[in-house]
């Protein structure tokens, strides 16, 4: 299992053990910032908005990212990669540009990436 990998939102969730699926074991994982706020809003679904559940909730998922990075110098890069119709695969898709550009393997809860440039994990 690599020492590092950088995680989208759903890998995140798998790690945190909030998704089912494999967790990585002993791995550092690295997210950009806007995957805690697709964290949020799917744990906002799931507790159907009760506010007290998802605080602590989100506190305990994001607790598993070891180091959170800026997503603004990736945004362009990812609309181009993406393309116009991956609006709910946006996360995914800059999380891989990230792991791309740190050259580690991506943690990843979609369907939609891939990459010939870096391992892609999932938790299934």
């Amino acid at each position: 299992m690599p020492h590092s990998v950088v995680c989208d939102a759903g890998g995140v969730l798998a790690a945190a053990g909030a998704l089912e699926g494999e967790v990585l074991p002993d791995a550092e994982l690295l997210a950009l910032d806007w995957s805690s706020v697709t964290v949020g809003r799917f744990l906002a679904a799931r507790h159907e908005g009760r506010a007290e559940i998802i605080q602590v909730e989100t506190g305990l998922v994001l607790a598993v990212v070891d180091e959170w990075f800026p997503v603004r110098a990736m945004v362009a890069e990812t609309l181009v990669r993406a393309g116009l119709d991956a609006v709910d695969a946006l996360d995914s898709w800059s999380a891989l540009v990230l792991a791309e550009q740190l050259e580690l393997p991506l943690f990843t809860a979609s369907d939609e990436v891939t990459s010939d440039r870096v391992e892609i994990l999932r938790p299934w």
